[in-house]
């Protein structure tokens, strides 16, 4: 898809008429085009846009596929959703949280050990280096 939208926006910017009109009525791809970068993409087709025009919605559409597919969901795993590998480990030793502590009977306390997490690396500041006259 991102191929078939690169095509489609260089070939609007270049002002390419067959390959725009190969992309836009022969393509399988361009029925997925939404409403207002198909007009955009016949304007241009039809030379009705004037000759510094952009095919802004051909291009914010491109973008906003792109970001969709690179973009991973972030879930925070919890106990019910994680894989028994990946779960914290229990020991033996000190209350876990909630349960009732030794004072109260119990003859054995679990801990709960969580897993370390990773710190982020912070970025360097970028420097600048004056231009040279």
């Amino acid at each position: 898809m991102l191929t078939y939208l690169d095509s489609l926006c260089d070939s609007l910017a270049t002002r390419d008429l067959p390959r725009i009109r190969h992309l836009v009525v022969d393509h399988p791809l361009a029925r997925l085009l939404p409403a207002e970068a198909m007009a955009e993409a016949r304007r241009f087709l039809a030379d009705k846009a004037g000759p510094h025009a952009v095919p802004l919605a051909n291009l914010r559409f491109r973008d906003q596929t792109a970001r969709l597919l690179s973009e991973h969901p972030h879930v925070e795993a919890t106990p019910a959703t994680m894989a028994p590998a990946t779960m914290p480990a229990l020991t033996v030793g000190q209350p876990a949280v909630g349960a009732p502590s030794a004072a109260e009977g119990s003859p054995q306390t679990l801990r709960v050990e969580r897993p370390h997490r990773r710190r982020r690396r912070v970025a360097a500041a970028q420097t600048e280096l004056p231009l040279s006259a």
